[in-house]
């Protein structure tokens, strides 16, 4: 017990000193996104929205970062001698306020990523809404257990690693990585096919920033579904690195996006164009070989 005991703790504290770099890095982003956009000539809606959705996520991070610094503080510094030491604090503490906060914030920021996610699907599958139907319909599931398990962590005495709480928070995670791992197939398969298509027509500069290793990594959120799966695995065995792995999938909830919003910023993220004006290029170059000429890909996402 006691070192299962210790290793939570352990593992509490290295998830939240990899989350603080990320979370430097997510700031950086954020900032460098923003300052693209208000430059751009894309339309003030759309520089609004992105502007707006990347601050909340930034504020939704911020709000879980300090939910886990105040619990930490507490449990290790100022009520460290209190009966049973920092094990018993934190097994009669994961209900309080800061920590409900925290797991709300969370479960906002991935419904936020998730709606993200399924929007670029929708765009980079040139708006088809039947590819999106099944993602959908988890989606809307992943979004009820997230609900449910906020609410019954809420409850006295409650706790996300036991009991009903955990349920729901399984059930919500597993949700989650199942629809993170199908939006992810369908993206990767997406640019995979126009990768084919092109590879032999537009220039090596144009297949990089449209089919290449970053933009298939970035668009699909590959890292994100890979470390969502490694959270379910965690969590569902009760392991204590599930801990440290929740807390760093947590940021990557705010990462992905980001790292979305930079592409779009840059105007080199797939629009609802880019897939029409690759079929063209493609005929283009067909009907033309005997010139060896190929069109650039405009964007306007």
């Amino acid at each position: 017990m006691a070192s299962t005991e210790l290793a939570t703790e352990r593992a509490l504290y290295i998830g939240n000193t990899i989350s603080t770099a990320i979370y430097g890095g997510n700031l950086f982003l954020y900032a460098y996104s923003t300052y693209l956009l208000m430059i751009s000539s894309k339309p003030v809606q759309r520089r609004l929205f992105y502007t707006c959705y990347g601050g909340l996520l930034l504020l939704l991070l911020t709000i879980s970062a300090a939910s886990n610094d105040t619990f930490c503080e507490l449990m290790w510094i100022e009520k460290r001698n209190n009966p049973g030491g920092p094990p018993a604090f934190f097994a009669a503490n994961l209900a309080a306020w800061y920590n409900v906060f925290g797991t709300a914030a969370d479960c906002v920021l991935n419904i936020l990523t998730d709606g993200l996610l399924l929007y670029r699907c929708y765009i980079i599958w040139g708006s088809s809404l039947p590819v999106i139907v099944i993602p959908a319909i988890i989606y809307l599931g992943s979004c009820s257990m997230a609900v449910m398990m906020v609410i019954e962590s809420a409850m006295p005495m409650s706790n996300l690693w036991q009991g009903l709480a955990a349920k729901f928070g399984v059930s919500w995670v597993a949700l989650t990585v199942s629809f993170n791992i199908i939006v992810t197939a369908l993206i990767i398969s997406r640019l995979l096919l126009f990768h084919r298509r092109v590879r032999s027509i537009l220039t090596n500069e144009q297949r990089s920033t449209y089919t290449g290793i970053v933009a298939i990594l970035v668009e699909s959120a590959l890292p994100f579904t890979v470390l969502g799966i490694a959270y379910l695995a965690t969590y569902i065995q009760g392991a204590p690195s599930a801990t440290a792995v929740g807390i760093v999938w947590g940021t990557f909830m705010v990462l992905t996006p980001q790292l979305i919003i930079l592409r779009v910023a840059s105007g080199v993220a797939w629009s609802r164009d880019t897939g029409s004006n690759i079929t063209l290029t493609t005929l283009h170059f067909h009907r033309n070989s005997s010139s060896g000429s190929s069109n650039m890909i405009k964007t306007n996402p």
